[in-house]
């Protein structure tokens, strides 16, 4: 069944339907839908895997709800849980459509994520439950495990190589180079290889920044933002900063990456069972203790920084490299800085999951409200 046809079957109040509408609306929150009626009252069951602002799923529904030509019901009934406990119950009514729209375009979004008072920045959004506490402790003893045993951190170390290699292609990418992650058998770990600048692909990408800048051309503060955005890859893909960062992102990456374990671990975004909690937890950090035992030992090891030093197959490690040819000082100032932002990955990993209704909000406000409220009008003046 098309959506089209769908909607119309949910407008005359089929509760198939209706549940597959609703819930495809609100996956990508990882809210799954019950359906139920009472009368003329639709009731929605909404199971969340973690806590979901009932603004947000106010405005995903009403996003939704638009769509359809008419409605059997004459009000929603929505009642939130999250392990079992209702969380909030709120109600949709449907038979004002001028409401409907308001919500949709963020109306409901707009008062409720309004950005905190300079106060309030120093409250956390998100508190840390007992729950997100047990896996962190658990992640963080199973690393410690995994990483003094040899034989595991052998096993383990090619998905740091492939995160590793990834960050190289990824820059090289961004900047107009084709590239191409792979392990290096001949000398071990991994190795990018990349071709000369291909002006296609840059200008893939203005054409991409270009797209962007119409869609929401009637949104001044998102214009903004991508100008600046456009400006800035400018002056970097065209100096030698952007040969820097392709050098820089290896290691720069595998952080990234550690966040991004390390949120998920926190939060249970993308998580469809409770044992990836403690996994991903355990993976970030052992990113982040691999991460600070090779800048330990590149600082205070003098064989380990000598063999660093030689390098292999006649090139040089990132590091040497950034010291020698970008930043013109010595190895050990430029580890000493790396192994800071090691020490400082989880610490990012938190203040993201604490402030992640703050960053929510940012991101409609940048790119949801203006951009679907015209979409919408737009649909409407074809109607």
């Amino acid at each position: 069944m098309t959506c089209s046809a769908r909607r119309l079957a949910a407008a005359r109040g089929d509760l198939e339907a209706i549940q597959a509408l609703l819930g495809a609306a609100l996956a990508p929150q990882g809210i799954a839908v019950t359906v139920h009626q009472r009368r003329e009252c639709l009731l929605l069951r909404l199971q969340c895997p973690t806590a979901v602002a009932a603004a947000i799923v106010l405005t995903l529904l009403a996003r939704e709800l638009i769509s359809w030509p008419s409605y059997a019901h004459s009000n929603i009934l929505i009642t939130a849980y999250q392990d079992s406990k209702e969380r909030w119950q709120e109600v949709l009514d449907l038979t004002h459509p001028h409401e409907l729209q308001r919500l949709a375009k963020g109306g409901h979004l707009r008062q409720n994520l309004a950005l905190p008072r300079k106060e309030e920045f120093g409250i956390p959004v998100q508190p840390l439950s007992p729950r997100d506490w047990q896996v962190i402790a658990a992640g963080f003893g199973l690393s410690l495990l995994l990483l003094a045993s040899e034989q595991v951190t052998f096993l383990l170390s090619p998905l740091i190589t492939l995160v590793h290699e990834m960050g190289h292609a990824v820059m090289a990418w961004l900047f107009g180079y084709a590239a191409v992650p792979a392990f290096d058998f001949r000398y071990g770990g991994g190795v990018t290889l990349h071709g000369d600048r291909a002006g296609g692909i840059v200008l893939l990408i203005y054409t991409g920044l270009l797209a962007l800048a119409y869609f929401y051309r009637h949104h001044r503060l998102t214009l903004a933002c991508l100008g600046v955005l456009t400006l800035l890859y400018t002056l970097v893909a065209f100096t030698p900063v952007h040969e820097m960062l392709f050098v820089a992102m290896g290691h720069g990456f595998e952080l990234i990456f550690a966040v991004i374990f390390l949120y998920c671990a926190l939060s249970g975004w993308g998580c469809r069972y409770p044992i990836e909690r403690p996994l991903y937890s355990m993976v970030g950090f052992f990113i982040v203790f691999f991460n600070m035992r090779f800048a330990w030992q590149l600082q205070f090891n003098p064989v380990f920084r000598e063999m660093y030093l030689m390098g292999k197959g006649g090139m040089d490690h990132d590091f040497v490299r950034l010291a020698r040819d970008f930043f013109h000082t010595d190895l050990a100032t430029v580890v000493g800085f790396y192994g800071f932002f090691v020490v400082l990955t989880p610490a990012i990993a938190l203040l993201l999951y604490r402030y992640r209704q703050l960053m929510v909000y940012l991101f409609v406000r940048l790119f949801i409200f203006e951009g679907e409220s015209h979409r919408r009008r737009r649909q409407t003046g074809r109607r």
